[in-house]
């Protein structure tokens, strides 16, 4: 009797086992990677930040799937996101933002970390606050001006070990705080930062060093992308395979409220 009850407990485990193990690999023939999706945030009122708006269609145009919201809908794409990652669609999460935008951007992130979603890239155009990247991030480049009255840079949060730049834009001449999302100079950049880690449809796999369109150029000198992550540093911030830039966070500046 004691042997029977051995031999039925045996293949009742046995049987849980084949059980677990058919459930995972269903799951995993399940899920699937869509690629990249960039996901721009505007910033205040939604109507001082059409730079996303023109930043969008070029990605678009470039095969890279992105769409624009306003800054106050970040917790329902952080749903939406989740919910496809439950059904087993992944996808490569870029958030781009510019103002209150680039502020919500890094709530936006650190949410998705709380659910187990890594961010490859943050782009931020002058944030107004001085916020941190989260541990589930992994490239922040940071777009903005120290001197026109709203642009801080950004820090690092608890168990970042990311790349961070911050790209003070101040240096090479004033850039406005409604002015900086329209840039085609930083669209350029943008784009080939976010080719770098392959998104879009003409994507590179290699993480080279993003060039401006040549139908994208500014009047005046290019801005160039600088790691400003210490301040005072003017080390190039470029997209680099495998390299984790392990300059010390920012001094986080004050700044003024946020409009």
């Amino acid at each position: 009797m004691k042997r029977l009850s051995r031999v039925i407990a045996t293949a009742a485990v046995a049987l849980s086992l084949a059980a677990g193990l058919s459930a995972a690999q269903a799951q995993s023939s399940s899920t699937r990677n869509v690629g990249t999706h960039v996901y721009l945030l505007r910033g205040f009122m939604d109507i001082f930040s059409t730079g996303m708006d023109d930043l969008g269609v070029k990605l678009n145009r470039r095969g890279i799937r992105a769409s624009v919201h306003g800054h106050a809908e970040y917790p329902t794409l952080v749903d939406d996101i989740s919910d496809r990652y439950r059904r087993g669609i992944r996808e490569n999460v870029v958030i781009i933002g510019h103002s209150l935008g680039a502020n919500a951007a890094f709530s936006m992130a650190e949410d998705l970390g709380k659910r187990g979603i890594s961010v490859p890239l943050i782009i931020a155009y002058d944030p107004t606050s001085p916020m941190t990247a989260s541990a589930n991030v992994a490239r922040v480049v940071n777009f903005y001006s120290s001197t026109n009255g709203w642009g801080v840079a950004i820090g690092r949060g608890a168990g970042f070990r990311g790349s961070l730049s911050n790209v003070d834009l101040s240096r090479r001449g004033e850039m406005g705080h409604t002015d900086i999302d329209k840039s085609p100079a930083l669209h350029a950049q943008s784009i080939g930062f976010i080719q770098s880690i392959g998104g879009g449809g003409n994507s590179r796999t290699s993480a080279a060093a993003p060039k401006s369109d040549a139908t994208e150029k500014t009047n005046g000198a290019k801005p160039e992308s600088k790691d400003d992550s210490k301040p005072g540093s003017d080390a190039a911030a470029k997209p680099a395979a495998g390299r984790t830039e392990t300059a010390a966070s920012p001094s986080a500046p004050s700044a003024p409220a946020s409009n």
